[in-house]
């Protein structure tokens, strides 16, 4: 009877911890999940709760960084104050990235991507300089894990936005290529990132598509379409 009321004491003491344990799996869970289409909310949910974890580890860290990046899909840059909102999810994105103490092949492929979305706000004269970088942080992410496919995705998408009077475009096939087709052994309820599959077969079939290569881009939809039969876009896209 003591040990249960000591057990009630301290529940109602420390009710965070208790829930905090008790659904920390269901939210990586959850974070396995985000795509371009989750919504606001849900993000901020989950942004709540990695700030609420102590600030030192990796994994709150990483995907802290990365909700506030998909965040940033959620305010389209149409009007002053949503521009303002989508700058600020960048930013607390590298902010949150900043503090991991040991750079990875993955940190650097989101950094990337982050670093890439905020040439949409620089200086046209700074542009060069930056967008330089973006491309030299997906190459460093390559050569740290040259088995990450978010590491090709991130160079892919840096080509892929990169106009051909600038060099740009030239590898963005290659690099998906390589993004889909990596071996990859998924550990259930793992941590770590499995994100940038479905997102290199769209970008592939989309740049294929630009590219009038009609018949390779249905191919890779087709085989899409085999891989996630679940997943809406694939099914409802119109080439």
């Amino acid at each position: 009877m003591k040990k249960r009321l000591i057990f009630l004491f301290a529940t109602f003491l420390f009710p965070s911890i208790c829930w905090s344990q008790g659904n920390l799996d269901i939210m990586f869970q959850d974070v396995q999940k985000i795509t371009w289409k989750t919504h606001k909310d849900s993000l901020q949910k989950i942004i709540k709760y990695m700030n609420n974890h102590p600030s030192n580890d990796y994994y709150y860290l990483y995907w802290n960084a990365y909700a506030h990046y998909m965040d940033y899909f959620n305010y389209k840059l149409t009007i002053a104050a949503e521009e303002k909102k989508a700058q600020q999810c960048l930013d607390q994105a590298s902010k949150s990235l900043s503090k991991i103490s040991k750079s990875n092949s993955e940190t650097l492929a989101l950094q990337s991507l982050i670093d890439g979305l905020k040439l949409n706000f620089t200086n046209i004269f700074l542009l060069p300089i930056k967008a330089g970088k973006v491309g030299k942080l997906a190459e460093r992410a390559i050569e740290l894990d040259p088995k990450n496919p978010r590491a090709y995705y991130a160079l892919a998408i840096y080509d892929f936005y990169t106009p051909k009077m600038y060099g740009g475009r030239k590898q963005v096939e290659s690099n998906l290529v390589k993004a889909i087709y990596i071996p990859t052994i998924i550990p259930e309820n793992t941590k770590d990132p499995q994100w940038g599959i479905t997102e290199s077969y769209l970008y592939l079939i989309r740049f294929l598509k630009e590219e009038n290569q009609k018949s390779k881009a249905q191919h890779y939809l087709q085989e899409a379409k085999s891989k996630f039969p679940d997943n809406p876009t694939f099914l409802q896209y119109k080439l």
